[in-house]
């Protein structure tokens, strides 16, 4: 099985932010939860996605499914202090073998609107 890692942006955070929401808190979830921050003490998911698939699925849910994932085991809230108010806006769930519903029905993330 190819392991994924599931990143969830709430729909209401602002497209142009998306992508250093992303980078922020993918790096944060990485140190703060997923690791010791060194690398080590990592879940057997978490080593063999990191070392192996490293796929990643980004995808814009709304606050229910928001709520869902973020109860889940292993998940990392992350937030941008300026954009909605500092509201937790994106989930990096840890990569696992089950794949919750909530995360395999996702509509992936793309632009809200085309064009500027």
């Amino acid at each position: 099985m190819s392991l994924k890692m599931y990143i969830a942006i709430m729909d209401e955070f602002p497209d142009y932010m998306t992508p250093t929401l992303v980078a922020h808190s993918v790096l944060a979830a990485h140190e703060e939860v997923f690791t010791d921050g060194y690398g080590s003490n990592m879940s057997k998911d978490y080593g063999n996605w990191l070392n192996g698939s490293f796929k990643k699925c980004v995808v814009r849910v709304n606050q229910k499914e928001f709520d869902k994932i973020a109860a889940l085991e292993n998940v990392y809230l992350g937030h941008e202090n300026n954009t909605l108010e500092g509201r937790k806006a994106c989930a990096v769930v840890c990569p696992r073998e089950e794949i919750p519903n909530v995360l395999k029905f996702a509509k992936l993330w793309k632009p809200k609107h085309n064009g500027g």
